[in-house]
């Protein structure tokens, strides 16, 4: 659930690559507009920025330049960049 405190804000992809300059973005099926099925919320923690998504209808993907887009499902959720242990700590998962 999004919290209520968090504020709405432009769409803007999810995950950049710092290594390749790809993203992590949404889209929409052909006649669907991505902010009229799309919302991005984000909330100012101790830990960080959170962000949030609230998708309100079918047809919404998350896509990746190398990969096959996935479908997102009508609903609420949190976007949590992975993150992957080394020998010199936790770190983003580099793309």
């Amino acid at each position: 659930m999004i919290p209520k405190e968090a504020k709405r804000t432009p769409l803007r992809p999810l995950a950049l690559g710092e290594a390749t300059g790809h993203h992590h973005s949404l889209t929409c099926t052909e006649g669907t507009v991505l902010d009229d099925v799309a919302e991005m919320y984000e909330l100012t923690t101790e830990e960080g920025v959170k962000t949030y998504l609230r998708i309100t209808a079918d047809g919404v993907s998350l896509g990746h330049q190398e990969h096959k887009p996935n479908v997102v499902e009508p609903g609420e959720y949190e976007v949590i960049i992975q993150r992957e242990q080394t020998e010199w700590g936790a770190q983003r998962v580099s793309d």
